[in-house]
């Protein structure tokens, strides 16, 4: 329950699931292969569900430290010139390729390495093998997706090169820890007054409130991925490593496609 809030009379794709297989049995329209059909993706779909649930609530608490696209832009400029051993443009002429911008950009923005990983601002092979695997080889498929133009780092496009978006941009949860170190998962659902608990919970709420949720739906949303997330909490690493795999009894809530009474 919620003082506040409505959460009894929100309808959660968990209810929908449920509802839809405890009934199918007595739907005439189903065969029997149908509803046996059904029952054997309900997992996988609840799976899903819950998802774009986590994605939708790390996306909300993390909204405020999206990098922007200047940011994004800089750091490919100067990893392709890097690459390319060659220099970059800049407002005071040609430069050799910033060894510093690019650190930074790797291991605050992205949080994917440590001061270990290179020799002053020089990458390891370990981040040099990340430069050219992810964000070259990014480069290098929209240069030949766009063959009949001439290529120039200056003109792309970030937004038509999905794979470097889901690369540099998409949020998970090392970056939530590193960003909220003192977030405690635990205290969600009635999280004590002036917590870093309380201040990320209320952004939050509001932000899923401007992406379409109503505010028990968040409410109740934001509860269930926050109830899936304690155990690995503890654990977790903030250098971009997966925690281990929760099992979730709660059978999910509110996400993007399906989202309730949003």
């Amino acid at each position: 329950g919620h003082p506040e809030l409505p959460v009894e009379r929100v309808v959660m794709p968990h209810d929908v699931l449920d509802a839809m297989v405890d009934r199918l049995a007595d739907a005439p329209v189903f065969s029997r292969g149908e509803i046996k059909e059904f029952e054997s993706r309900h997992t996988a779909v609840a799976e899903r569900v819950r998802e774009h649930q986590r994605t939708d609530v790390i996306d909300a608490a993390l909204a405020a430290e999206t990098v922007s696209t200047e940011t994004v832009a800089e750091y490919v400029e100067h990893v392709y010139a890097w690459d390319a051993d060659e220099p970059v443009e800049t407002d005071r002429g040609q430069e050799s390729p910033d060894g510093l911008v690019m650190k930074v950009f790797e291991t605050e923005t992205l949080g994917r390495f440590e001061e270990d990983d290179y020799r002053g601002t020089e990458p390891t092979e370990v981040v040099s093998e990340f430069r050219r695997e992810q964000v070259i080889r990014a480069l290098t498929r929209y240069a030949w997706r766009n063959r009949g133009d001439e290529f120039s780092v200056d003109d792309v496009d970030l937004d038509e090169i999905p794979e470097l978006q889901t690369v540099l941009t998409t949020n998970d949860l090392a970056d939530l820890k590193r960003r909220f170190p003192e977030l405690d998962p635990s205290e969600w659902a009635d999280p004590p007054a002036d917590t870093e608990t309380a201040s990320v919970k209320t952004e939050t709420i509001e932000r899923m409130t401007e992406q379409g949720y109503s505010r028990a739906s968040a409410e109740l949303t934001s509860r269930a991925v926050m109830r899936d997330l304690r155990e690995a909490w503890a654990t977790l690493s903030t250098d971009g490593g997966e925690p281990p795999d929760v099992d979730d009894s709660s059978g999910g809530s509110s996400a993007t496609l399906t989202g309730g009474d949003r």
